[in-house]
């Protein structure tokens, strides 16, 4: 009786529920955020920011003093925001401009899909799927990479298009859409252009409104939004003139991962293996795939404005990273809501015209949570107790959370996948009280991270240079790593050079210096040294 009670409140307050699982949430994703030294692009972003600051110059990107072309400055900008607000440069406010994104955009996929279609359920469902599929779930949400925020702006920019178009509006349709174009371009760069031309084009195309594309409400909505972009830089190029470096160097970072980089044979792999390589990253939440074989499925999708619309947009972007070879998942982030929707949708709409099926679904659904359970107790055995604090306490508040919602799904008749979901976020909390102190227990960063601090420490109070500084590109994220932990420890910019004579102290990656006078302090890892000029 209890549990149909439970089931009729989730009914009849879906929002609710959703937000209980926002707040759940919370603590999975937080807790030991900051507990890993940085890597993969994060180290890029925050050298950027903590120079902003540093120099006080927040219209021009350096990493060690250098201009820095690859990204325009707005994530920056709220990092080093953040930074100022809290007085920290840690690892965990680093990875906030990630995390509350992310959160927020669970909640505007939740907004848009209860307005446009009316269905909490789906709205909830393809909400939650945002936080715990695959890839969000283990990896992109622990990263202070610029792709969540990016994709979140991105897709209230999609959202914002058919909210306008309804209400026939068509001049603030096109000044917001640009608008957020003009701020997603000086965050990533030319993908925006890319995200709002072909979204525009296929939307007003298949609206049969391809006309306004000359309006004069387009055509203005577009120069305001170069007017934005070009007063960026302008006021940059008053501190650097080579603006040909910047722009040809954010076309580099735009077309490098094309198939005319990668060569055919690599390229048509590529194209092969895309979509069941993604299938995987969005477990579980792709297994709903099996709903969308009914026969009504495609024309249901059609009789909907909404759906049709999450149809098209998909469609009119994805084949840009189906062809590139070198595209990244957290590249689509901005598009993997248009499937959570569908499928949901799918799911909720054919679940009961197929009991089978369905009935297969849910004892899927209960024999993995059932494994899931047992195996959240595998750290009581297997020695984490040597770097995981109160481990028992862990362990058990981690098995009650996996037991409860197990149990929901093997009672509940109607919201089982809802149940499923509750699952996940304790399989996410698990990961961040076990795998990431694992992690930090053998991760060759903390050494490299160390020995910065050291030798920031050992040249306080002396210039510092970085001797022959020009890394491969598959390195620099090793190196913009050592850049950061050592400005931080200094509070001042760094400085390469390729002379060897100034006084000083100097970190050389692959060689010695040839001054006679240079004094080698200590050798690290990987070939590094640090040598005393005085």
């Amino acid at each position: 009786m209890m549990l149909k009670q439970i089931e009729d409140y989730i009914d009849r307050y879906p929002g609710r529920i959703f937000l209980l699982f926002i707040l759940l949430a919370l603590p999975a994703f937080l807790i030991n955020l900051g507990l890993l030294p940085l890597f993969a692009d994060e180290p890029t972003r925050s050298n950027v920011a903590l120079e902003m600051i540093l120099s006080k110059n927040y219209a021009v990107p350096t990493i060690a003093g250098d201009y820095y072309y690859n990204k325009p400055p707005v994530y920056n900008w709220i990092l080093a925001s953040l930074y100022l607000l809290f007085g920290s440069y840690s690892e965990f406010i680093t990875r906030l401009p990630a995390v509350i994104p992310m959160l927020l955009f669970a909640v505007t996929i939740y907004i848009s899909v209860s307005y446009f279609i009316k269905d909490k359920r789906i709205a909830m469902l393809s909400g939650l799927f945002f936080l715990v599929n695959g890839r969000m779930l283990l990896y992109d949400s622990m990263l202070g990479h610029i792709d969540i925020f990016y994709s979140w702006l991105t897709f209230i920019s999609f959202m914002s298009i058919l909210y306008f178009y309804q209400k026939k509006l068509w001049f603030m349709l096109f000044f917001v859409s640009y608008l957020i174009t003009s701020i997603t371009f000086l965050s990533k760069g030319l993908p925006s252009i890319v995200f709002q031309g072909f979204t525009l084009i296929a939307f007003l195309t298949y609206t049969r409104n391809f006309k306004k594309l000359f309006s004069w409400q387009h055509i203005v909505s577009g120069l305001l939004c170069l007017l934005i972009i070009g007063a960026y830089f302008y006021n940059y190029s008053r501190f650097n003139a080579n603006l040909e470096g910047y722009f040809s160097t954010i076309w580099d970072q735009s077309s490098q991962r094309t198939a005319i980089r990668t060569g055919f044979w690599y390229s048509i792999k590529h194209i092969i293996s895309f979509p069941f390589e993604h299938i995987v990253h969005l477990l579980p939440a792709s297994l709903l795939l099996v709903f969308c074989l009914n026969k009504n499925f495609i024309q249901g999708i059609r009789k909907n404005e909404f759906l049709l619309f999450c149809s098209v947009t998909f469609l009119a972007n994805i084949w840009v990273y189906w062809l590139s070879p070198e595209t990244r998942p957290r590249y689509l982030l901005m598009l993997y809501p248009f499937l959570f929707i569908i499928w949901s949708h799918a799911y909720y709409t054919y679940k009961d015209k197929y009991p089978k099926l369905n009935r297969v679904f849910e004892k899927t659904l209960l024999i993995i949570a059932v494994l899931v359970t047992l195996a959240v107790c595998a750290p009581l055995f297997i020695g984490m107790n040597a770097y995981v604090s109160a481990l028992p306490i862990k362990v058990f508040t981690v098995f009650i959370g996996c037991a409860l919602f197990t149990y929901l799904i093997f009672n509940f008749e109607r919201h089982q996948l809802l149940a499923f979901v509750g699952l996940l976020i304790m399989v996410r909390l698990a990961f961040s009280f076990f795998v990431l102190p694992h992690r930090f227990q053998n991760n060759e960063g903390q050494y490299y991270k160390t020995a910065s601090v050291e030798m920031a420490k050992i040249s306080k109070g002396s210039t510092f240079y970085f001797y022959h500084f020009d890394p491969p590109v598959y390195s620099i994220p090793f190196y913009h790593r050592l850049v950061f932990y050592i400005e931080r420890e200094r509070m001042n910019i760094i400085q390469t050079t390729e002379a060897d004579t100034k006084p000083g102290y100097y970190l050389t990656f692959d060689r010695d210096l040839n001054n006679p006078q240079a004094v080698l302090v200590k050798t690290y890892e990987n070939n590094l040294k640090l040598f005393k000029v005085k």
